[in-house]
């Protein structure tokens, strides 16, 4: 039996994204109104000061203003962006074990639940939930007095659903196969700053910069036999593609 061919894993960041432009849909009308407004008080101020000409350009400024402040402001729909920028970032560093003969499923939704999984990889090394997270390149991964922050939160709480995902693919595939299977999760970290060689390990989560997870994955060696493989990337190809925008 062989493996899931390669190129047909799905297409990472697609929930993601779509989630991204389903609230910038949703808030177009409440920013463009906003924007009118602001623009209008300047505008009207500027020609009860300085004339016509300079209102309106005051008018121009402020509304490119309000633009790029929104557009640069850290928010749930600027996050939703930059996580489908990362999981494509990542979809790409994967295509290594494609290569390879593993297969590479991006953006599948779990049983019974919103969430859904980043990456899943089942090869000869095992079975991998792969979650791809892109912060900013000022935020500081690091362990301090026995445990990991990402920034100046706990990492647990940032690695449990993380968790989740790996257990309960972990489940789906065990009853599908029949047979017991365990699923490695790791975090593919975009951005952040953290140690260049090392991995860190939270709860059971490895975290690596996200270069790195494809040969990490790789130093695994020979868990599963061919058959074993074909199975399990058989019964992963039915999780289906995450549809709208899960949570995450």
């Amino acid at each position: 039996m062989t493996a899931h061919a390669p190129g047909t894993g799905g297409s990472a960041g697609a929930s993601a994204q779509a989630h991204y432009r389903a609230q910038l849909a949703r808030t177009r009308a409440r920013r463009w109104t906003a924007r009118a407004a602001i623009a209008a008080a300047v505008g009207g101020a500027g020609t009860w000061v300085l004339g016509w000409r300079a209102g309106l350009a005051s008018a121009a400024v402020a509304a490119a203003a309000d633009a790029v402040h929104h557009w640069r402001s850290h928010s749930g729909v600027t996050a939703w962006r930059k996580g489908a920028a990362g999981e494509r970032a990542t979809a790409r560093l994967l295509r290594r074990l494609e290569r390879a003969g593993y297969t590479v499923l991006h953006d599948r939704a779990l049983p019974a639940s919103r969430a859904n999984v980043d990456h899943l990889v089942i090869g000869p090394a095992g079975v991998f939930v792969v979650d791809s997270k892109k912060w900013d390149r000022r935020t500081r991964i690091s362990g301090v007095r026995g445990r990991i922050w990402i920034g100046k939160r706990p990492a647990g709480p940032v690695v449990t659903p993380v968790l989740f995902e790996a257990r309960t693919v972990g489940t789906a595939l065990t009853r599908a196969t029949g047979r017991q299977v365990d699923v490695v999760p790791v975090v593919a970290v975009h951005g952040a700053q953290m140690p260049q060689w090392g991995a860190l390990a939270v709860d059971g989560v490895t975290l690596l910069r996200a270069r790195r997870v494809p040969s990490w994955i790789l130093r695994h060696g020979r868990q599963l036999d061919v058959d074993t493989v074909g199975l399990l990337a058989a019964a992963a190809a039915a999780l289906p593609p995450a549809a709208g925008g899960p949570d995450k």
